[in-house]
Parts: structure tokens; C-alpha cells; sequence
């Protein structure tokens, strides 16, 4: 019997070894489909705001599996296959049939959409990859946590500040409004040790720890007022800006832009100006002659023009000046005053003086050869004791010597509006009986000409002297 059974349980192993080893068993076995398994990593993705997120995915050997969508941190499905599970109705799944790739689009993206998503194969174990969704978000500037206007004192400190957000986080930068230059303080000044921490990154640029900004003033003066621009900028359009006005509050001073002015009586408009800065600006503005008042007539023209924020011009303009109108007068804005006198002058009149003009005709001798004339009447000294006396004379600035005759005669110009130094001569010969056909201009000064006499008789003494000795 247990022969038997032993025959049995071989006879069993064998036809299950042959079934398994036969070609019908070997073709079944080799038809057996490959698992799915994902190609590719997918890749995160970073969108600005409002701009449609594409995320996908490429699976090889699907076949009857299905690919899903998970969204990590709320673990809420988005779609299997085809079919979208969420309710957001931005959210859309496309496949082409046959194709691996398999996408999750969501439309016009928020920031709450930003996170982890995950694409899931249904296998056991399950497949999955996951990718990260970036929303850049503009920035945007927190009108709460930003004041509008800011009030301080003169010499005072202050520290203007803005709050903004935005992924990324913002970068503030700092700017006048009309354009002037700013430098910044490092606000040290100030007791708040958080702040003070971050200002160790404050540059020239103005540009501040992100998301926050703040730019101080250690001490405030007049030219500190006006409009700031906090701006926030952070790659994404459009970049936003805040303005932030700072008023600084000092006291109302005044003064005449001329205390003293005069005019000629008649003249038809006068002006008296005086400079007014205040903050608040004062609107109580008046002038004064004596203790009267003031007001716009038809000869007294008031306005007011405004220079800058905090100054102002006042101008009184007198009509048709008359002689009554002198005196002092007042310009005064709220409590503070200034004075301008008002003078009336005679008219400056131009007198023109006659030019006399005198020929003077000086007479130059010279001796013979043979007879040597003695030193006191030479004619160097007629010549000199005649244009000693002519240019002595006040009246007399300059001479101007024209061409002589033959008889060495030489005519003098003298006139009392050209310098005494320049003297002109004109074709002016020093030897006897020789003259120049073309006449030529050349400028002496006084002193060279009263040597010309002196070195005429020098040369004809020369002459004489070897005409003796022959």
C-alpha cells in the first residue's frame, strides 16, 4: 500500500514538472506586462501670481494603472486619471491618449496654491514623485502699519517706517519725492535693540532688511520736510510705493528782502518784499505804515507767493510813487514783524561836457653848423618849457604830432579825452632838408618825445664838430 502511494506522488510530481516546462506554459508566463515606473524626476516650479502652473509627470508601461494627484500639505486629492476629485475649478488634469505624459495645470495661481504636490501610481507598493509649486506674490505695502504723515520738531528725531510682503520678501528702498538727495542715519539713536540689529545691513542705497523698512533722521531741520517714497520691489511687477510726508514744526519767522528802498517820485510801481517761514504755515498776513493798515486799493497791490513748503513771499506794490508815500512800513505774519524804509529820491540827471579842442603850432630852429648856440636856447628847451606848459594843463591828456613842413614846423593836437602817455607822430623827419614820400604811423611816449629836440641838437653838434676839425 505504500508502495502505491509512493508511485502515486511521483507519478504527480512529474506531469506538474512537465506542465510547467511545456511551450504553452513558457509563452504564458512570457506575456506577462511590465510594471509602470515613472521616466523622469519632475521639476518644481516657480510662477508669478496669476499666471497658469503646469506640473507633469512621464510614466512608462501604464497600462490599466492610474496616475493621481495629491496635494501634500492638505492631503487632498486633485485628480486620478482623467477625472479632477477637488472642487477647485482652476484645477484641470490633460493626457493625450498614448502618450506618458500626464499634467496637472492649475489656472491663474495664488499663493494659497504654493506647496508640495504629489503624482502617485496605483501600484503595490505605490510609485510616487513629488515636486514643489512657487507663487511669487508682488509686493504689497501695509497702509495700517504705514502712517501717511509724520510730525516732528526742529532738531528733533525721527524714523520713518513701512511694512511690506510679497514672496519673496520685498526690498525697501527710500526716495524724496521732488528728487532731492537723502543720506541716512543709522538710527542708534533709537532704543530698539530688534531694529538696530537689522540696520547693520543699512547701505547707501537705502536699501533695508527685507520686508521691513525704516529711514531715520537724527536731527531734523527745515530742509528735512517734504514727501518720502518707501518703495517695495521684490522681482515681481508691479513695484509699489508709499508716500509718507514728514512735517517739522518750528515757529514763524519773517524778514524784508530790502530795508531800505528808494525810488524817484512817479514812478509807477514800487515793490516791498518781505520773506516769511513757517510751519504750520501762519495765515495771518498784513502790512502796516505807521500804525495804519494796509489793504489792496488802486495804488496798493498785496500778494502771495509761495516759495516752498514752508516759505512764503509777501509783496507790497506802491502805484504811481508819490512823495507823500515815503516813510517806514511794516510786514508782519502772525506774531513776528519786519520794517522797510521807503525813501524818495531825485532823479540822477547826465550832463555832457563840451570837448575843446587847440591847434598849437610849435616852431623847432636849428642852428647853422658853423655857429654852436648856446645851451640855454637850445631849441631842446624852447621845446621843452612850451610842451611842459601845454601838458601840464589838466584839460590836456594827450598830444598827437602831425608831419611838419620843410621849415621843421610841427603841428600839435592836443585833446582832454586820450591818455597824456600816448602821442603820435606822423611822418616826422630828423635831418635837414630830407623828407619821406609815404607817410608812415608811429606811437611815442611823452618822455621820447621831448628827447627828440635834445637828440637833434646832439647830432648837429656831432656834424659841426668835424666840420671844424677840417
Amino acid at each position: 500500500m505504500s508502495s502505491l502511494i509512493r508511485f502515486c506522488w511521483c507519478w504527480t510530481l512529474l506531469v506538474t514538472t512537465l506542465v510547467r516546462l511545456s511551450p504553452a506554459a513558457l509563452t504564458a508566463t512570457d506575456g506577462e506586462e511590465p510594471e509602470p515606473e515613472f521616466i523622469d524626476q519632475i521639476g518644481n516650479v516657480t510662477i508669478a501670481q496669476g499666471r497658469d502652473a503646469i506640473l507633469s509627470c512621464s510614466v512608462a508601461h501604464l497600462n490599466d494603472y492610474t496616475v493621481g494627484w495629491v496635494k501634500v500639505d492638505t492631503k487632498a486629492i486633485q485628480a486620478t486619471g482623467r477625472r479632477v476629485v477637488t472642487l477647485n475649478t482652476r484645477v484641470s488634469v490633460e493626457n493625450i491618449p498614448g502618450s506618458p505624459v500626464w499634467k496637472l495645470i492649475i489656472k491663474s495661481a495664488q499663493p494659497d496654491d504654493a506647496g508640495y504636490y504629489m503624482a502617485q501610481i496605483n501600484t503595490d507598493p505605490m510609485k510616487s514623485q513629488m515636486a514643489y509649486l512657487s507663487v511669487m506674490e508682488p509686493p504689497n505695502i501695509d497702509d495700517e502699519a504705514t502712517p501717511s504723515i509724520r510730525q516732528i520738531r526742529e532738531n528733533e528725531s525721527v524714523d520713518l517706517h513701512c511694512q511690506a510682503s510679497g514672496q519673496p520678501m520685498p526690498n525697501i528702498t527710500w526716495k524724496r519725492e521732488d528728487g532731492t538727495n537723502i543720506s541716512h542715519d543709522s538710527c542708534r539713536h533709537l532704543n530698539d535693540n530688534n531694529i538696530q540689529q537689522q540696520q547693520k545691513d543699512l547701505s547707501l542705497t537705502g536699501t533695508l532688511p527685507k520686508g521691513y523698512g525704516r529711514f531715520c533722521i537724527a536731527s531734523t531741520g527745515r530742509s528735512s520736510m517734504g514727501t518720502y517714497l518707501c518703495i517695495a520691489s521684490n522681482g515681481v511687477l508691479p513695484a509699489v510705493s508709499k508716500r509718507i510726508q514728514l512735517v517739522v514744526l518750528f515757529p514763524t519767522t519773517i524778514r524784508a528782502e530790502k530795508p531800505l528802498v528808494g525810488a524817484p517820485a512817479g514812478v509807477n510801481g514800487v515793490g516791498l518784499e518781505c520773506i516769511v517761514e513757517a510751519s504750520p504755515m501762519t495765515h495771518h498776513l498784513f502790512w502796516y505804515k505807521g500804525n495804519y493798515s494796509i489793504g489792496s486799493t488802486q495804488r496798493y497791490s498785496l500778494t502771495v507767493q509761495k516759495i516752498n513748503i514752508y516759505t512764503i513771499k509777501m509783496t507790497l506794490a506802491i502805484l504811481n510813487l508819490r512823495e507823500e508815500d515815503a516813510g517806514l512800513y511794516r510786514c508782519q505774519a502772525g506774531k513776528s514783524e519786519a520794517t522797510i524804509r521807503l525813501y524818495i529820491h531825485t532823479p540822477l540827471t547826465t550832463t555832457t561836457q563840451s570837448t575843446t579842442v587847440e591847434w598849437t603850432s610849435i616852431a623847432t630852429e636849428t642852428a647853422p653848423w658853423k655857429q654852436r648856440p648856446a645851451r640855454t636856447n637850445s631849441p631842446s628847451n624852447k621845446l621843452f618849457s612850451q610842451t611842459s606848459n601845454m601838458v601840464t594843463t589838466e584839460a590836456y591828456r594827450s598830444v598827437t604830432l602831425y608831419q611838419h613842413t620843410s621849415s621843421d614846423e610841427a603841428d600839435v593836437f592836443t585833446s582832454s579825452k586820450k591818455p597824456a602817455q600816448d602821442v603820435i607822430y606822423k611822418n616826422l623827419s630828423f635831418h635837414r632838408g630830407q623828407s619821406s614820400s609815404s607817410p608812415k604811423l608811429a606811437k611815442f611816449s611823452l618822455v621820447q618825445l621831448l628827447l627828440i629836440p635834445s637828440i637833434i641838437t646832439s647830432f648837429t653838434e656831432v656834424i659841426w664838430f668835424f666840420s671844424c676839425n677840417r
